[in-house]
């Protein structure tokens, strides 16, 4: 893949950033058109919305979700506009893990960025910056807060976002010059992509696309942090998801709330299990759509029956240097749920 470095600015007043991703404005709009990616008319479509705006999704790195709206299955053709007085579509509703957390893993990478602090405001569509202090000052305006930074990225994602690895300050380097994978590599641990990773407070996430060398410099910043988390934590010290992460020792999921509000685990675990939940939750009011039945008065509980069914991506496991079924890799008994490999073991193929 071929990198470009992009100078410009991180804009965080008036935005909703969170752990793995930020809005940025390119000095030179112009290099984006140097950027080979499949999702360019996407891509496009969103620069020009947002007048040159982009959020940046940072490469190699997954925060807890702070606002995630699964996407809605298609509705079959034979309750397409059908209605009943006797029920109530289910709402469309973003869902977040432990806030907490991932507020954290958020002023982390602002902190990073150069905002020493911010403050938010939250309203029925979700929560955003009001001021941020950034060199001592505090900044109420949109695009006035002065964050010089630059990035590498070489795609964009299927939302159009770049996938970026993100850094601070200036760079000595041309803007729009091509950066090789040796020269990322040696550039890796000043970014903030790098930095969350060490800091344990976001996950890492793979993709065929990340070359093998870029993730396993990645992989030393996760190892150091699974191995401070075997340490006691010391005092005032940024939360470290390796100490209270159950992807790996497993969870019970009868109840959705204890994602949502107790337990932290992999992000892309908790976006699957929204997407089925949220899937079984309209193929039941379908159903009664279809029967012109009222809502039951005590609900079924929440099922893991057929999580994988239309949904089981093979992902390469480094350790055992071989392809599985995703269903290989995440055990379900009953309504328990627990990873039998370690994020970072995981290589996504799209």
């Amino acid at each position: 893949m071929k990198y470009l470095l992009i100078k410009g600015s991180y804009y965080v007043v008036g935005q909703s950033p969170d752990g793995d991703s930020v809005k940025f404005r390119a000095d030179n709009p112009a290099l984006w058109q140097n950027i080979d990616t499949e999702n360019r008319a996407v891509f496009e479509a969103a620069l020009a919305e947002n007048g040159g705006l982009v959020t940046l999704r940072l490469q190699g790195v997954d925060a807890l979700e702070t606002h995630y709206s699964p996407p809605r299955p298609q509705t079959p053709d034979d309750v397409k506009g059908k209605t009943s007085p006797l029920l109530k579509e289910p709402a469309r509703s973003n869902y977040k893990q432990p806030a907490a957390v991932g507020r954290e893993a958020t002023d982390q990478l602002l902190r990073l960025l150069g905002v020493t602090s911010s403050r938010w405001r939250n309203t029925p569509r979700g929560s955003y910056i009001t001021e941020a202090q950034i060199s001592g000052a505090t900044v109420k305006e949109s695009g006035k807060e002065n964050l010089p930074g630059f990035i590498v990225t070489g795609d964009a994602e299927r939302n159009g976002r770049p996938i970026a690895w993100v850094f601070p300050g200036t760079s000595s380097a041309t803007d729009g010059s091509i950066v090789t994978n040796e020269q990322l590599v040696g550039m890796a641990e000043q970014s903030a992509n790098y930095q969350l990773l060490k800091m344990g407070i976001i996950y890492p996430l793979y993709y065929m696309t990340l070359a093998g060398k870029l993730r396993q410099k990645l992989d030393t910043a996760v190892q150091q942090a699974q191995s401070a988390a075997r340490q006691p934590a010391a005092a005032g010290s940024v939360t470290n998801i390796w100490r209270i992460d159950r992807s790996m020792s497993g969870f019970d999921l009868s109840n959705l709330s204890a994602v949502i509000e107790e337990v932290v685990i992999y992000p892309e675990l908790f976006r699957r299990i929204l997407r089925f939940y949220c899937a079984q939750e309209m193929q039941t009011y379908w159903g009664l759509l279809r029967t012109n039945a009222p809502a039951p008065s005590n609900p079924a509980p929440y099922s893991l029956n057929g999580f994988f069914n239309g949904a089981n991506p093979y992902v390469f496991v480094v350790s055992d240097q071989d392809f599985v079924r995703l269903s290989d890799v995440v055990e379900i008994k009953g309504s328990s749920i627990r990873m039998k490999k370690s994020p970072h073991e995981l290589v996504f193929l799209s």
